[in-house]
């Protein structure tokens, strides 16, 4: 054990006095597999990255993910060998494509509508579940419940763009329930009832020509359906979706102030709502996808914010808008998200114009971290922990704090370079980690029930990395077993489950990086032990259920690494020091 633990050290310092290499392509892998870095470490901190298999081409620019891919197992989870069969692709009842298909003079888009009894029930659903949280509000609750209603009452004389808004409305609301709940509810399968809502939205939108002749409303309903559906596919097709709402959006020009297009107060307001909300969406991307996004949208955007004040406060008719409010409203907790997005924008701004010669210092994060937070505080104390989107709104700004720090502070030891990237792996980092893991508490909080499914909807990939990447490379420690307790859960059905598994390289590489951790586990047990109990004696893991090889296994057959060498020496893994020398805060990372 002494001779391994020396031999690990010596392959750290080895790896902090090497010059950083590339991996090389021999001519025969080259014909159907390209592998290849726009940048060094030499020309900044900023990796992009592109795999090709064929004619499939893959790009990554987010650091974390970029750098992982550097290694030749984490390559081959993404271009796998061309010998033995291909696995089946993994595709997702819930796909992308409907937003851009033809209309269909088969289906009446009213047809689709469900019955009015229960087309209520969603609406109020909607409400509760859905508009109170996430930073998902950007309706106004007393005209919209007009439209809604009106829809519901007569179909058949509905807009197109009303109909749209309500089936996104019963899609979100679908989403939002758990089995028990739809099967009370719906009085069908669930699945079965979104796929209806889903083509009637997909339909309503065909057969108004949004894509050519968008509307507030129609755009409304898009976004909506963009944040319910990513619980039931995390696909790199519905960021694309969201670039094409964001495209939408400015040609409607809700990129610019509406009172200097001669537009009312009212319609300002709303308009400004809309965007904000598309922007925060925007820079999710990083981490769910491995796409920094590189616009400056969010620090640049010729748009005010929203007004912090009640949907009462605002009607059609009136002349000017009123003064913000300084308690709680129901557009608070958005603003809230529109903050984080903000300084997690400046903090990745400041570290793509960092450079080896020239890092940031540490004072200059911590203080944009403070100020976030002083913000932050003086908006929840507001907050009444007793009303449930009050609490929500209360704790995941608590959970967003911890996580902003601890990411960014991880990347500032990076970025300063001296010498200090030793302290990355850590026993207070990985604790760290696991508290910001370990506190998503919806289960067991029953007042935030209600808004349990949005855990799935914000699989937390960076932090889950870093654990993983902890196991690898130091199986042993204090809370080992901690770690691999809190793993699991992320690896659970309630998280990830066969809908989402398989789809995009987020997924393929955090199964790939599971497999190195759990083969570090056994080579440290078998050379304690000197033999290998089997994956069933592993405390915290249990791999040996038919559950955890079914995921596991599943996933893996969807990206096709059916060929990844797990037995390989630890040797042979990238080295942490390669892999998190470029590590960069996402700034997209929301929840």
């Amino acid at each position: 054990m002494a001779a391994r633990i020396s031999s690990l050290e010596k392959s750290a310092t080895r790896a902090r006095e090497k010059p950083e290499s590339k991996p090389s392509v021999s001519n025969s892998d080259a014909e159907s597999n390209a592998y290849a870095h726009s940048t060094s470490m030499s020309e900044g901190l900023r990796e992009n990255v592109v795999v090709q298999k064929g004619s499939s081409t893959q790009y990554f620019n987010e650091i974390m993910l970029s750098t992982m891919i550097e290694g030749q197992d984490m390559k081959a989870v993404l271009t796998p060998p061309n010998t033995g069969p291909l696995q089946p692709q993994i595709i997702s009842p819930f796909n992308a494509h409907g937003i851009l298909s033809s209309p269909s003079l088969s289906i009446v888009p009213s047809t689709l509508h469900p019955p009015q009894e229960l087309a209520v029930k969603l609406w109020k659903i909607y409400v509760d579940n859905v508009e109170s949280c996430v930073g998902l509000k950007f309706l106004h609750l007393p005209t919209d419940d007009i439209k809604i209603y009106s829809t519901i009452n007569d179909p058949a004389t509905a807009s197109l763009e009303n109909l749209a808004l309500c089936y996104a409305v019963y899609f979100a609301s679908a989403t939002s329930m758990d089995d028990t709940e739809a099967a009370a509810i719906l009085r069908e399968d669930k699945n079965t009832a979104m796929l209806r809502f889903k083509v009637g939205l997909e339909q309503a939108l065909a057969h108004g020509d949004f894509l050519d002749r968008p509307t507030i409303t129609g755009l409304c309903a898009f976004a909506i359906y963009l944040s319910a559906v990513r619980i039931h596919n995390r696909g790199k097709g519905i960021w694309i979706l969201n670039g094409l709402a964001i495209r939408i959006a400015q040609s409607l020009g809700l990129h610019r102030n509406g009172e200097k297009l001669g537009l009312s107060p009212f319609e300002s307001e709303i308009r400004r709502r809309i965007w904000w909300h598309l922007l925060c969406r925007e820079w999710r991307s990083g981490e769910d996808y491995g796409l920094e996004n590189i616009n400056n949208f969010l620090l640049m955007a010729d748009v005010s914010l929203p007004i912090n004040i009640e949907d009462t406060d605002l009607y059609p008719e009136m002349q000017r808008l009123p003064a913000p409010r300084n308690g709680w409203t129901a557009i608070s907790f958005s603003l809230i998200c529109i903050d984080f997005a903000q300084c997690m924008q400046k903090l990745g701004v400041i570290s793509a114009s960092s450079s080896a010669s020239s890092p940031p210092s540490e004072n200059s994060r911590a203080q944009l971290v403070k100020e976030c937070k002083e913000r932050v505080d003086r908006w929840l104390r507001h907050c009444n922990p007793v009303l449930p989107p009050q609490r929500l709104a209360l704790y995941i700004s608590s959970f967003l704090l911890r996580k902003l720090d601890f990411v960014s502070r991880m990347q500032w030891i990076l970025l300063r370079c001296d010498g200090e990237s030793a302290d990355f792996v850590s026993e207070e980092n990985l604790v760290e980690a696991l508290e910001i893991l370990e506190s998503r508490v919806y289960e067991t909080d029953g007042l935030l029930k209600q808004f349990s499914w949005v855990r799935k909807a914000f699989p937390q990939y960076h932090v889950t990395m870093y654990v993983l990447w902890h196991l690898s490379v130091k199986p042993e420690g204090p809370n080992i077993e901690r770690a691999w307790t809190t793993t699991k859960t992320m690896f659970s059905p309630e998280i990830w489950d066969e809908t989402t598994m398989g789809f995009g390289s987020k997924s393929a590489v955090l199964t790939a990086l599971r497999a190195k951790a759990v083969s570090a586990r056994e080579k440290l047990q078998r050379m304690s032990t000197g033999k290998l109990n089997g994956p069933g004696s592993l405390v915290g893991e249990n791999l040996s259920s038919q559950a955890e090889d079914q995921t596991t296994s599943s996933v893996l057959a969807g990206t096709n690494t059916g060929e990844i060498d797990l037995e390989g020496g630890m040797e042979e893994w990238p080295d942490w020091e390669a892999l998190v020398e470029n590590f960069q805060f996402n700034s997209s990372d929301v929840f």
